[in-house]
């Protein structure tokens, strides 16, 4: 059974230069759809600058984009969904039921949707009454499975088997277990089990024993979505995707060479589209907080890559640490808690940035 793979949507990581140079350098079709960061819908009915950027079909030729979109608004997904139809050509959207963020939960959307089961169904009823929504737009769902305890995962599957969905993205962790702890698998299997739409699995698949393990507990499950694995080893696709990912043979040579053929792509595109170099250079560093640990005898080298504040510095950092550093391929990887932490904070930072724009635009 051949595998097919997703990236997953990463806040200030899997932009449009991310997803475009990962295409070129590693995806070359292997990856069937690119998610992009979540678009949050505001009461002005207009997209923001970014997001039209993130989304614009030119940012985005050639590869299988889904636009994802967070809200608890049935009306505000529905003119989205028909500006992304009529004005960018998009034909399926994914729902946010998954973003653990604090500033998020707090407004019942991304997984805190999740603490009202009765609303997320109204709220889905509603959009599945709509003609334009039921003639035209594929739903699909990224959820994670409760908010403190998984007690409602049955009645949340059950009110997803209302709705004729286009899959069910399954990151099977609880919403205060942010990404750590261990994945609920016995949940996972409940919604293979139980659910009518296809599912879909999301979490830790870091390196390819994660996913033979997985693979095999879940044999009859043959799509996956990667976030932060593509991030930290984008090589790790080949093997996934690979007739026999067991016994498929790297060349780790040309996978850093490439890895930073990427790096180079992606950072020069945000060197054009950012405000200024150190913006562009603070969310390189970002990506580092995963690449880094695919990579041994590394520690003074990555030191000089954060420590970097011009373009030039931050350049001949890079180049040092590709010519020293060696790829390895890991059994399992530990990211540090400052790395997801970095995550979580940009989560915020999104979610925070999208409620100030919103309100300049209504009251400027």
């Amino acid at each position: 059974m051949k595998n097919t793979i997703y990236m997953a949507p990463m806040e200030g990581l899997t932009d449009f230069t991310f997803r475009n140079a990962y295409e070129k350098i590693f995806g070359k079709g292997k990856i069937a759809k690119y998610f992009t960061p979540f678009i949050s819908p505001n009461k002005s009915e207009k997209f923001l600058a970014r997001e039209i950027r993130d989304i614009d079909r030119e940012h985005n030729n050639g590869i299988n984009t889904v636009v994802q979109v967070m809200t608890n608004d049935a009306k505000d997904f529905i003119w989205t969904a028909r500006m992304l139809y009529d004005e960018y050509g998009y034909n399926e959207i994914n729902l946010n039921v998954g973003c653990p963020s604090g500033t998020v939960v707090s407004k019942n959307k991304g997984s805190g949707m999740l603490n009202e089961p009765k609303l997320l169904d109204k709220f889905l009823d509603a959009v599945f009454e709509d003609d334009f929504i039921r003639e035209n737009i594929k739903v699909s769902v990224k959820t994670r499975v409760g908010v403190e305890t998984d007690t409602a995962f049955p009645e949340i599957i059950d009110i997803y088997n209302k709705y004729p969905l286009e899959e069910l993205i399954v990151h099977p962790r609880l919403r205060t277990d942010f990404y750590k702890n261990d994945l609920n698998l016995e949940a996972y299997d409940y919604a293979v089990k139980n659910s009518r739409s296809k599912v879909v699995f999301n979490g830790d698949i870091f390196t390819r024993k994660n996913f033979l393990d997985i693979k095999k507990k879940f044999p009859h499950t043959d799509t996956f979505m990667l976030g932060r694995g593509l991030i930290a080893d984008p090589g790790l696709i080949d093997v996934i995707v690979s007739e026999n990912p067991e016994d498929f043979s790297r060349d780790l040579i040309s996978d850093k060479k490439r890895m930073k053929e990427l790096h180079d792509l992606v950072f020069d595109a945000r060197l054009h589209i950012m405000p200024g170099d150190t913006h562009a250079i603070h969310r390189m560093k970002e990506m580092w907080c995963y690449m880094a640990y695919v990579f041994d005898d590394c520690k003074k080298e990555i030191k000089a890559i954060k420590k970097s504040q011009k373009v030039t510095d931050y350049k001949s950092a890079v180049d040092i640490f590709f010519n020293v550093a060696k790829l390895t391929e890991k059994d399992y990887i530990l990211f540090s808690k400052n790395s997801d932490k970095l995550y979580n904070m940009l989560l915020i930072y999104s979610a925070g940035l999208c409620k100030i724009i919103s309100q300049m635009l209504i009251w400027g």
